[in-house]
């Protein structure tokens, strides 16, 4: 990646605009600047010479300094970002919560029809992740309806991953007089989302009025078939706790007995990742369950607090080895102390 490319993903903290004036340095600024960053970097001052071209070594370590500066601005983006509010609230985030939670700041726009569609930000740890997306009408259109919708919504990404998404979900809208909206897109998939970069392509704009006195007579209207396709980038890092209890329960399936081990258990404030390990034959016909009767087949999971209390799951996806379990809204980790599958417990220590 280039200097340009890293600056270009790191948006400078709040406030500091007024600090870039433009037009040239100040006679004196460039070589100050210079001096303080090699500084920092640890590296030797560069002589000072009063004519000729600069030495290929004081370029390199000019280039070096560049480098160094412009990692520090990486490392004070990833500091200062802010969980917006209204995704905090959407996924239950609350207090310290927030800054558990791995997030980066995108914020690539598209215009279609007048019509402008921003990725504002993006939540997320290995397994699952959440685009924020606001929605700004033209200047003088008021959003006011009861309910909006995407009427169509896609992601690509540049590595292939597989799994699920679901999209167009509005978030609350705190102000009705005004020409904005917020939507929220929450994807499962199989693959490492750190780091992936993709594409979201949308379109066509759908607006609901609810009739308060006749249910289901709901009127529905299609503002305009507006396009947008936006660039993504989860660049963000997660904190998950590991355990590897390495508990092996026999699972039956039909005429299918095997066993099966619980190799290693992640966990995070999104997700929880269940590594297992056995019988192939078993492994590629186990599902998960949590609550309630489990289907013809699938092993009912329940995960444990501190109290023994159970911890609500809001979905589940297996694949041939692992398990994954998504929360929301999010938990604390360090409240997790069991598993239980089909009736087995586990504890994590």
């Amino acid at each position: 990646m280039t200097i340009r490319e890293l600056l270009e993903r790191s948006p400078l903290p709040e406030g500091t605009e007024g600090l870039l004036e433009p037009g040239a340095l100040p006679p004196g600024e460039a070589e100050r600047v210079l001096a303080l960053a090699l500084a920092r970097a640890g590296l030797p001052p560069v002589e000072k010479k009063e004519e000729g071209t600069m030495k290929k070594r004081n370029m390199a370590l000019l280039l070096m300094a560049g480098v160094l500066c412009a990692g520090a601005v990486v490392a004070s983006a990833a500091a200062w970002f802010q969980m917006d509010k209204g995704l905090a609230r959407e996924l239950g985030a609350k207090g310290d919560q927030v800054q558990g939670v791995g997030g980066t700041s995108i914020q690539t726009s598209r215009e279609s029809e007048g019509w402008t569609l921003t990725v504002n930000q993006a939540v997320g740890d290995r397994n699952c992740a959440y685009l924020l997306l606001d929605l700004t009408a033209p200047e003088g259109t008021v959003l006011d309806a009861d309910y909006y919708r995407l009427d169509m919504c896609l992601l690509e990404f540049q590595k292939k991953h597989s799994g699920s998404w679901s999209w167009s979900t509005p978030l609350e809208d705190p102000d009705k007089t005004d020409n904005k909206i917020s939507f929220l897109v929450d994807m499962k998939m199989d693959g490492d989302l750190r780091g992936a970069k993709g594409t979201l392509k949308a379109s066509g704009l759908k607006v609901v009025w609810f009739d308060p006195e006749e249910k289901g007579n709901d009127r529905e209207e299609c503002l305009s078939q507006l396009e947008w396709e936006l660039p993504f980038w989860l660049d963000y890092q997660d904190e998950m706790t590991t355990y590897r209890p390495r508990t092996t329960l026999q699972v039956e399936r039909g005429f299918i007995k095997g066993d099966v081990t619980v190799e290693q258990v992640e966990v995070g404030p999104l997700s929880m990742l269940i590594r297992l390990s056995g019988d192939e034959h078993i492994l590629r016909r186990v599902d998960f369950a949590t609550g309630g009767t489990p289907a013809i087949g699938a092993v009912l999971l329940e995960i444990k607090d501190q109290a023994g209390e159970a911890i609500p799951v809001w979905a589940t996806s297996s694949g041939e080895k692992d398990c994954v379990a998504t929360f929301l809204p999010l938990i604390d980790p360090q409240q997790v102390s069991a598993l239980v599958l089909d009736g087995v417990e586990i504890p994590l220590k």
